[in-house]
Parts: structure tokens; C-alpha cells; sequence
């Protein structure tokens, strides 16, 4: 991951290296390649350099068009490569091995802005028209990329991170209350705002024009989708494969060693294995290797499961242990990134990995994440079923669900799963929005006054409109594209991740498996009540079997208990600044935390308490950004 920023006057000042260098100095830890700069009389563009692809090393950066005039920023990398290269002809035989945003200029040059269309992969791409004064920003649909922007009536400014905006163009510092609220009750779903005033998201699948002193949207992903719910498992196994094996070949593209992430679950043990299986038969250039975060004597070590796959491949993964949760590294992190605290949950799975990438100068992660977004399954076609008639495949799966119940009991719960979310809008609202559960009553650690001043009931309902969707079960599924808390969790994540010159690959995301998950019949995502069939389905041959079988998950709860009661013992809840502002009843957020603690001093014996923990660290995450990002101390 490089990154990218830039600004457009309306008011007839130049844009001039000065500003830019400003601009580069205030952005926090990318252009590990350098940083370039460029402008012209109204735009100007720089460009932090972190070279992951063979392609990108020596790149400078805009590109522009020699006829077109257009200057180009790509932050990113393009997984159909040979597809655009076929696209553009006789052109594209001279662009072999090009970089990834020559070929998009190239095809932004020739198509406009329809040429995002073709893309697949992850990128953040501005694009400055001199001759029309007109910029445009496009994002990625899964939003790996972080791409923010800022108007003021005179300066429009974009980067991948708000110190640029704030620090280097100097937009004003004002807080967001509404995004704050939203992410204080867990229920994040905004997916344009941040959480300063005035500063906002390309929207995953948007894209943000300014031109002649305006600022217009296009949300130009969508749908249609293909529909295969008729197809049959066999035929969602050879597809599920083939997209997975192309995914890999296009996220090992690097011009240095690749590891993967290995944690014994289903996903990225899937990713790893698959990807030896491909090198083995000579379908990938190079061996990935394996690293995983272990645990000894807590709840989350998966180091049985890891080993499994070990001794399935005959591989050897390298080890690192928990880097533990230090709150004034965590300070520190928000004063100098602006962004919110890594959880320690992610410290715990990914911090020990990161710092042993750094040591040696590997550039690439791979993840296992989407497998629970994607592949998970859910019960949301059952409605669409009915609606369009399909009792009979309806009752089938049905039957499948419960296999060992009897027929009345199998239709009973059938129809009661079917018909819920058809007769009561609040389980309509849980269905459509699976990573929310808007069933519960209102959030009551959150301040009623407050909740209504900030109008939080009205922001959940937010809603970019995307009609390409069919029925419920594709509004559902497509909430993993529009998730709005990718930014709250994620970005900062990526960010840290950056910091130590990495850029992490998600190969379940690629486009073109999304495409067919979003079409995929739900009856082979989860069957005989078993999440992640169709991957189970697929593996055989590929995991061992222990791995392919398993039921069980590990949840990374234990040394986030501990950072909360280290953070509230050094301040305690009723001197938070939420608390003293009156948005926060410091009572529940002590309530929620009170069983986990308990558990923890207990030695971690017994089950993880069922509860939510989340709005306990968001309060005291919000904390940290607010004195030491932001600057405000109540």
C-alpha cells in the first residue's frame, strides 16, 4: 500500500511546492519508496511510494497522458492484468509489464470514467483533467484502500489519511458528533463520514467529482449480480475453485517473498494450503510462506490447529508470540496517525506478525479474511424463495437443516424463519443488515438526550441506494461491500499495517469471487446446519481433514479484557471525556465490562461470557482519539 493526496483551488491561488512538501511532511509513515510531487496552475498531487509488485519498482507517479494531458494517481493494484492488457489491443502489447496505473490511464484515457467497470482489485485512483479543470476519485468496491476528501468553498483536498487534510492543507478540526455516536453504539453504518467534521469517504464503489466549483457522487457499484441459485453444488464447487485458484495467482503478484497468515481456522488455513497445492503443481511462481500467532495457555492459541496443517503439508510455519497491548503506544499511535487505537485483538493476531515482516523487509500479507463474510451463509433467500413461489427448494433446505427432526418440526421452523422477517420490520432490518442487530433495544449506555440531539435513530437509517440488488438475501449479502465499519476497524488496521511498510492481500475478497458470492444459491453456502459448506465442499483433497471438520472458533477476548482494565485503571470511567460531555452512562459500560473481568480473574476458566464487550472499548478507543488525535480533553 503506497498512498496518495492532493488539492484543487477555486479561488485562483496556484498550487506550489511549498504546499505540497507540507502535505508530505504531514502524512505519517508511507512513501517507504520516496515521495513525488507535481502540479500545474489550479491542481496539485503527491504520491507516497511503497512498491509491492514488480511493475511498480521505479514508477514516478502521476501518470499522464501525453495527447489527454490527464495526470493520474493509483494507489493499488490491478488482479485482471492480461484481461485490460487484451482490452486495450495492440496498445496493450506494449504495456507487458507496465505499471498497474499506466494500464488505468490508459483505459481512463479511452472509456472515461465507465473505465472503473473493468477494474478488479484494490485501488484508490484521482484523476486531474487540466483541460476541463474537472477531479475524480474512485474507490475500490471492498475498500481496501483508504481514500478521504474535504471542500471548504475554495480548497478541495484528498488523501489516504486525515493528517494530510488537517496537518497539510489545513482544514478546519471539528468533531462529527452524529459519526462518534454511531460508532459509541456499536452500530456503525455510516458510509461516507468520519469522525472529524467535515471530512469525508469515497464511498466503497463511488466515486467524487469536483469540478467548476462543485462536488457530485457516483456510486457506480451495485449489481445486477448473476443469479446461480439453480445451479447445482457441483457446478459451485468447480466455480468456487477456479475463482479461488485465479485470486491467488493474481495476490502472490510481488517483487518479494509472500507470506500468509496461518491461524487453523477454515479460511486461512484454506489459503495456505491451496496455495501450496498450486505451487506444487507448477500454477504459482513461488512458495507462500506460513506465520502464526500463538498463545500458549490462552483460550485463543490455535496452535493445534495450525500444526495440523503443518503436518498436512509438510511445512514448517514461523512462529511469533502476543505483542501486548501498551495504552501509551496506543496514545502515541492517535497523536501521530490521527487514527483511532489498533484493538488488541488485532494487535494479538497481527502485531507479532507485522514485526516480523518488518525485520527482514517482507512487503506482503496474505489474510483469510471474507471467509465470514462471504462464505458463512444465512437463511435471507429463504424469503425470496416463498415470494417467488419456490416452496418446494424452500422446504427442502429446510428439511436439510434439521435432517434428524421430524417433518412438522422441519416445516415449523422453516416457516417461522421465512415468514419473520416478512411480517416485522425489525427483523426485516436485522436480516438486511447482518452485522448490526438493530432487534435489541436502543444502545442504553448512550445518553437519550444526547442520542437525539445528534438524531442517531435517523443515521442508522442511512442508506446509499444501489438498484442493481435482487430480493432480500442480495441486500444482505451486499452489506459486507457497503460496511460501514470497515472504517472504524479496518482503516486503522490497514494504517498500522502501512506503518510497518506492509501491505496487506485479502484473497476472498477479489472481485470476481464477490460477484459469485453475491449470486450464489444459498442452499450451498449452509447446509445440514453447517456454515461454509460450499468451502467445506470445495477443500476436500486440499485441507486436512481435522481442519476441513472443524466446528469450533477461536475468539480473541482475553487480552482485550486485560487492555480495558489496564486503560480503566488508569483512568476510571467517570473521568472520560464522553462521560463528562454527557454521551456516555459510565454505569452500563461498567456493567458490561464487570462479567468479562470476572472471567479474566478467574483464570479464563469456562465458557467467554455472552455479552457485548465491543461498546466498552469503543468508549475508551474514543477516549484516546479524542485527547490524543484530536486534541480535546473534557
Amino acid at each position: 500500500m503506497s498512498g496518495i493526496a492532493g488539492a484543487v483551488f477555486t479561488d485562483g491561488r496556484p498550487v506550489g511546492p511549498d504546499l505540497l512538501d507540507r502535505i508530505a511532511r504531514s502524512t505519517f509513515r508511507r512513501g517507504f519508496d520516496g515521495v513525488q510531487t507535481w502540479h500545474d496552475e489550479r491542481a496539485g498531487m503527491v504520491r507516497f511510494a511503497h512498491a509491492t509488485t514488480p511493475e511498480a519498482r521505479g514508477e514516478s507517479q502521476p501518470f499522464e497522458g501525453a495527447d489527454s494531458g490527464i495526470a493520474l494517481l493509483f494507489d493499488g493494484r490491478l488482479d485482471n492484468r492480461a484481461e485490460l492488457l487484451a482490452f486495450l489491443g495492440t496498445e496493450g502489447v506494449r504495456l507487458t509489464d507496465a505499471p498497474d496505473g499506466l494500464i488505468a490511464i490508459k483505459l481512463f484515457e479511452r472509456e472515461g470514467r465507465e473505465f472503473v467497470h473493468r477494474l478488479v482489485g484494490d485501488y484508490a485512483v484521482a484523476a486531474w483533467q487540466p483541460r476541463t479543470r474537472r477531479l475524480d476519485l474512485f474507490r475500490s468496491p471492498m475498500g481496501w484502500r483508504p481514500l478521504l476528501w474535504a471542500f471548504d468553498s475554495t480548497t478541495f483536498g484528498f488523501a489516504s489519511e486525515p493528517r494530510a487534510l488537517i496537518l497539510g492543507l489545513g482544514f478546519e478540526r471539528r468533531l462529527n458528533e452524529g459519526a462518534i455516536g454511531e460508532y459509541l453504539s456499536a452500530r456503525f453504518v455510516s458510509e461516507t463520514d468520519t469522525l472529524w467534521a467535515g471530512i469525508e469517504r469515497v464511498p466503497q464503489g463511488g466515486a467524487i467529482t469536483f469540478e467548476n466549483g462543485f462536488v457530485s457522487r457516483w456510486n457506480w457499484h451495485g449489481g445486477p449480480f448473476e443469479d446461480l441459485s439453480n445451479r447445482s453444488i457441483d457446478d459451485h464447487v468447480e466455480r468456487f475453485n477456479h475463482l479461488l485458484n485465479q485470486s491467488l495467482e493474481a495476490t502472490i503478484r510481488s517483487d518479494g517473498p509472500v507470506t500468509a497468515q496461518l491461524s487453523g481456522g477454515l479460511d486461512s488455513s484454506s489459503i495456505v494450503c491451496r496455495a501450496t497445492h498450486l505451487f506444487r503443481e507448477g500454477r504459482l511462481d513461488r512458495q507462500i510462506g506460513a506465520i502464526s500467532a500463538r498463545f500458549p495457555g490462552e483460550p485463543h492459541d490455535e496452535t493445534e490447529w495450525s500444526s495440523a496443517v503443518e503436518a498436512h503439508l509438510g511445512i514448517t510455519a514461523e512462529v511469533v508470540g502476543a505483542r501486548r497491548f501498551d495504552p501509551d503506544v496506543a496514545r502515541q499511535w492517535c497523536a501521530d496517525s490521527y487514527q483511532l487505537p489498533v484493538r488488541p485483538n488485532v494487535l494479538d493476531s497481527m502485531g507479532g506478525v507485522l514485526k516480523a515482516l518488518q525485520s527482514d523487509g517482507r512487503r506482503v500479507l496474505l489474510t483469510g479474511e471474507g471467509g465470514d463474510d462471504w462464505l458463512n451463509g444465512s437463511l435471507a433467500h429463504w424469503p425470496d424463495r416463498f415470494v417467488a413461489g419456490r416452496w418446494g427448494k424452500l422446504f427442502r433446505h429446510g428439511a436439510e437443516q434439521w435432517p434428524d427432526e421430524p417433518w412438522y418440526v422441519q416445516a415449523r421452523r422453516t416457516l417461522h424463519s421465512t415468514l419473520l422477517p416478512l411480517a416485522s420490520g425489525k427483523h426485516r432490518k436485522a436480516l438486511l443488515t447482518p452485522h448490526l442487530d438493530f432487534r435489541l433495544d436502543q444502545p442504553d449506555w448512550i445518553r437519550p438526550d444526547w442520542m437525539a440531539r445528534i438524531g442517531l435513530e435517523d443515521r442508522w437509517r442511512q442508506k446509499i441506494v444501489r438498484t442493481g440488488l435482487r430480493g432480500m438475501d442480495q441486500q444482505s449479502r451486499y452489506s459486507v461491500f457497503s460496511l460501514g465499519r470497515r472504517y472504524t476497524m479496518v482503516d486503522t488496521a490497514l494504517a498500522f499495517a502501512e506503518s510497518h511498510g506492509v501491505e496487506v492481500r485479502h484473497p476472498l475478497h477479489d472481485l470476481r469471487l464477490t460477484r459469485f458470492f453475491m449470486g450464489a444459491g444459498g442452499e450451498h453456502l449452509r447446509k445440514f446446519n453447517t456454515r461454509k459448506y460450499l468451502l467445506r465442499e470445495a477443500m476436500k483433497g486440499t485441507l486436512p481433514e481435522k481442519i476441513r471438520q472443524r466446528r469450533t472458533k477461536s475468539y480473541f477476548v482475553s487480552h482485550q479484557v486485560d487492555a480495558i482494565g489496564e486503560l480503566l485503571r488508569q483512568r476510571p470511567l467517570h473521568e472520560l471525556t464522553a462521560v463528562k460531555l454527557g454521551w456516555i452512562v459510565p454505569e452500563r459500560i461498567a456493567a458490561m465490562h464487570a462479567p468479562f473481568e470476572a472471567w479474566r480473574r478467574n483464570g479464563s476458566e469456562g465458557p467467554i461470557p455472552d455479552g457485548a464487550w465491543g461498546p466498552v472499548w469503543f468508549t475508551l478507543a474514543t477516549e484516546m482519539w479524542l485527547e490524543h488525535a484530536f486534541g480535546l480533553k473534557a
